[in-house]
């Protein structure tokens, strides 16, 4: 540290110096910088600001950015007063310097350092700024630190706003084209419950066009709606030619039509391709150049988004383009407010009761062996025709859970080993997900499927059905014992690794 600050007051390596003493801080943590070195490195790094070479009043910015005075990095107190003290001034060096800037890859490092600081008096200029930028002529050649100065511009200048409003998706009696995204194993199912809808099943799940967007959206197996725009099916796999298109008249114009409220629309982009090291990269090249040509209309913001542009590249050279609306009203599992590892995905335990229904018994008395946070009760419950459930569990925190997810005044949660359990009246329904282990079962779950299965007749009417998830398919298959028959199997995942069956007693059938 003292030879970089020593480097830096005598003019020696000076570009170098400055690089290094910026990962230094980065990283310092516990360092603590005394009340004098900060006033050097403050005021040496306001003078660099002026230097022949470009790099280092990049480096010099890039400084100034780190010494804000936040508490978390470790520096003195004394540092902290005098730091507070000289933001004013390194304020307007920062503005200073910004105004006379004539390279471009510098500009928005003097930008980035003024986040977080107090720019009221700098604020008419900045939003000049922005809108002479996004008039600016764009060529290959400045068209990268164009959008990154326009892009650090609208951070600086978003950290002063309000909190941006929010948008009101009104789009459910709109002409809309979803694809409706479902386990591959359940698209014939959701298919079906759609009726006489317009629809078409494909490798993703299960397009709908439809202007009674509501009546889909209570179904509980889909996983997502990605809205379809229909003269935007496909945009190019340049980020640049791509942004055109989502920037555009056609985009903006769906968009709008279906949201309501005033501001920019915040977005993120989600890309899904091959190449995952290109990913970054794509993104920031794409969101920069659709800030700058929507004109201010479309503003990215990853982290508190209305809209996902979601962009899959295709094997023909195009990519398909779709809309996530965050607004869409979706409350079918409100209820799952706690979660525990291994907890069934509650599309996933829907379709598995949706399987079932022809099995499930009215006024039912049912029980879950190994309950975890409650989703399989949950989601047996939303089906109705059940008198009690009772979910029973060795994992404390898992039962707590799932007190909290299902409210019901005729569900109880036992915190008991299954194998353990007495109860003194019989089931209509034993419905679970079955214990297992990342890699495949072991000995020990082996042991759990036919103990499982040994303890049936003590709970389970002989009219009564078993509805059961297995990640172990072979293992449950072959635990089955002789008296009781697979009625119903439901795959769930590729390679045969999870699967669902509806098993009862023989002779019932």
């Amino acid at each position: 540290m003292k030879q970089y600050l020593d480097n830096i007051r005598n003019g020696r390596e000076v570009r170098e110096s400055l690089a290094s003493l910026c990962g230094l801080l980065r990283t310092a943590g516990d360092f603590a910088l005394s009340a004098a070195d900060a006033e050097a490195l403050v005021v040496s790094a306001r003078d660099l600001l002026t230097s022949d070479d470009p790099k280092i009043r990049k480096n010099a910015a890039k400084l100034l950015g780190i010494l804000k005075g936040v508490p978390e990095t470790g520096y003195s107190s004394d540092t902290l007063v005098f730091l507070k003290i000289s933001d004013k001034e390194t304020v307007d060096c920062l503005v200073e310097a910004y105004r006379r800037e004539q390279t471009r890859f510098v500009r928005s490092a003097y930008l980035e350092a003024l986040r977080d600081r107090d720019i009221s008096a700098h604020v008419d200029y900045l939003k000049e700024k922005l809108s002479a930028l996004r008039e600016t002529p764009v060529t290959d050649e400045n068209r990268k630190h164009i959008n990154e100065e326009i892009a650090a511009l609208q951070k600086l200048l978003g950290d002063g706003e309000e909190a941006p409003q929010s948008h009101r998706f009104a789009g459910y009696g709109a002409d809309n084209t979803i694809l409706f995204v479902v386990n591959p194993f359940y698209r014939e199912m959701f298919a079906e419950s759609l009726g006489g809808m317009r629809k078409k099943v494909v490798n993703g799940g299960v397009v709908v066009r439809t202007s009674k967007l509501t009546e889909i959206l209570t179904n509980r197996i889909w996983r997502e709606a990605v809205f379809r725009v229909p003269d935007a099916l496909t945009v190019p796999c340049d980020p640049y030619e791509a942004a055109v298109v989502l920037a555009g008249e056609t985009v903006g114009e769906y968009i709008s039509s279906r949201l309501r409220g005033e501001g920019p629309v915040r977005y993120r982009i989600d890309y899904r391709c091959r190449d995952e090291s290109a990913k970054n990269k794509f993104i920031k090249r794409i969101s920069q150049e659709t800030d700058r040509l929507s004109g201010g209309k479309l503003r990215n913001e990853p982290g508190d988004y209305e809209v996902t542009f979601r962009i899959s590249e295709t094997e023909a050279g195009m990519s398909r383009l779709g809309i996530l609306f965050a607004g869409l009203r979706d409350d079918r599992f409100a209820y799952r407010k706690e979660t525990v590892a291994g907890s069934l995905h509650p599309t996933d335990a829907a379709a598995v009761i949706e399987a079932a229904k022809p099995y499930l018994t009215d006024n039912a008395q049912l029980l879950d062996p190994f309950c975890g946070a409650g989703t399989m009760i949950a989601e047996r419950l939303k089906e109705g025709k059940v008198r009690s459930a009772f979910g029973v569990d060795t994992f404390g925190q898992a039962i707590e859970k799932a007190r909290v997810n299902v409210k019901a005044s005729n569900a109880w949660f036992i915190h008991r080993d299954f194998f353990d359990y007495r109860q003194d009246h019989m089931f209509d329904e034993i419905i679970t997900n079955m214990p297992f282990r990342e890699g495949g079962a072991d000995d020990e779950i082996a042991s759990v499927y036919r103990r499982f299965f040994r303890k049936i007749p003590e709970h389970l009417r002989e009219s009564g059905t078993i509805v059961m998830v297995s990640h172990d398919p072979r293992l449950a298959e072959a635990s089955i014992p002789a008296d009781m028959t697979i009625e119903k199997k439901l795959p769930m995942r590729d390679r045969g690794e999870m699967a669902a069956y509806i098993i009862r007693f023989r002779g019932l059938a």
